[in-house]
């Protein structure tokens, strides 16, 4: 019988790899099909255990440290995901602090008085007994301010406040909340009861709240509500929604909310600017096509006519643009869009009308004439190309005349273009060594008196 020649070093290496490969593929297949039936027990970990690779090498380059790398590592983190050290074991998300290297958890020495404390507050709080909770949070929050029993009495606070329906005082101290603590570990919940309180506040402003819940001056008394400007705090609570947690899920929302009310209260700019936010913060957002539409048909209305500024115009023909290439399907807007457009180049020929008819007015016929023919090249369809062609006709029959520049539009320097001297610098009034005739140009110096020698 033949002896067995020995495997070569490169092709053992190429069989050892392609039994970790196939290893770790059926280790991952199996562990899913457990993990979805829910079998996890010790006699699936032990089968799991058998054909999973020696050494976890899907972090091998650095991403765990040498300590870490022991036998099963890969499988060990998915049957066990509270036990991987890139995942916390808490439940419960930890509140930051900002120092020099950066956002850092809150470390502090256990204080046994101030768990009994805090334990005590909320006790009243859940008793019912508010006002004593109230004093008992205050109180904590004062002594423990930066410390974790302070962040959660201010947190206690405000969820007090807010369970009275004393909305006012609520929301001052989530944002005393915010204040203290920047990286709350109650953010989300804050933002949350900040939006719920503007929404309260709107809706009575605007008359749109049941009549139970609608706002009056008496409300100011009991925390429920301000005074005066109930819509201002409104907007207020809103914009910290989106300062406070910008990529958070309501941040879009109250952009939406914003820009809705200042389009009621038909005050077009500050509208669109905020469904242009909208737009460009948060393209994959559920409102997106409303705040595009409305952005366009505020920026329109926003409008004022020819003889003022046309960049609302512009900018309601590059979101046509973009909401047509969002939404290629939507075949019933795309044909609104289009006569949108169209609306909007008929402004644009009434704007080169109104220009060109300026300029006949105060003479400049060569102006006049490049504004009105612009009308009849650029839009041979609109009815203002008709009234172009006609003023076009008469004013090929008046004479021509050199145009100068306007004083004010001169540039620094420059000779006056309305004087016959010299060019700036070299004329002066005659006084200097080759001075010449005239009162000469203003100079780069004001007064072009050339040299005194």
């Amino acid at each position: 019988m033949a002896k067995a020649l020995p495997i070569p070093l490169f092709a053992r290496d190429r069989l050892e790899r392609t039994r970790r490969r196939r290893g770790l593929l059926a280790a991952a297949a199996l562990g899913s099909c457990l993990a979805l039936s829910g079998c996890q027990s010790t006699v699936g970990r032990a089968v799991l255990s058998r054909i999973s690779p020696r050494y976890d090498e899907s972090l091998a380059n650095g991403m765990v440290r040498p300590e870490d790398a022991t036998p099963g590592r890969f499988l060990t983190r998915y049957l066990n995901p509270a036990t991987t050290p890139h995942v916390s074991a808490s439940k419960e998300p930890k509140s930051l602090s900002m120092s020099n290297e950066g956002w850092k958890p809150i470390k502090v020495d256990p204080d046994p008085k101030a768990d009994e404390e805090l334990e005590a507050a909320q006790n009243l709080y859940r008793q019912g007994k508010y006002s004593e909770a109230d004093s008992a949070f205050k109180s904590l929050a004062k002594k423990h301010k930066g410390k974790p029993w302070g962040e959660k009495a201010q947190y206690l606070l405000a969820e007090s406040y807010y369970e009275q329906k004393k909305y006012a005082y609520a929301n001052d101290a989530y944002e005393q909340l915010y204040k203290d603590y920047p990286g709350t570990q109650y953010l989300d919940k804050l933002v949350s009861r900040e939006f719920a309180i503007a929404q309260k506040w709107l809706l009575s402003s605007e008359g749109k709240a049941k009549p139970e819940e609608r706002f009056s001056w008496t409300d100011a008394f009991t925390g429920r509500a301000h005074l005066v400007d109930t819509t201002g705090y409104a907007i207020s609570a809103l914009e910290h929604v989106r300062e406070h947690d910008p990529t958070g899920p309501l941040s879009d929302d109250a952009l939406i909310k914003l820009a809705d009310h200042y389009y009621e209260a038909k005050n077009y700019d500050d509208a669109g600017m905020y469904y242009d936010q909208l737009v460009t913060d948060h393209p994959k957002s559920e409102h997106l096509q409303k705040a595009q539409l409305a952005s366009i048909d505020s920026k329109l209305k926003a409008y004022m006519g020819p003889e003022y500024d046309g960049t609302g115009l512009d900018g309601a023909k590059e979101m046509i643009k973009q909401t047509m290439a969002a939404f290629p399907e939507r075949q019933a807007s795309s044909e609104k869009l289009y006569h949108t457009l169209d609306v909007i180049n008929d402004q644009y020929a009434e704007r080169a009308y109104t220009t060109g008819m300026y300029y006949k007015k105060t003479g400049k016929i060569i102006s006049a004439e490049y504004y009105l023919s612009m009308v009849s090249a650029k839009w041979p369809k609109s009815e203002w190309a008709k009234k172009a062609k006609t003023e076009v006709a008469a004013l090929s029959k008046l004479p021509r005349q050199e145009s100068k520049p306007s004083k004010i539009m001169s540039q620094p320097g420059q000779a006056d273009p309305f004087s016959s001297g010299p060019a700036s610098g070299g004329g002066g009034n005659g006084m200097g060594t080759n001075g010449g005739g005239g009162m000469g140009g203003m100079g780069s110096m004001m007064g072009g008196m050339g040299g005194m020698g």
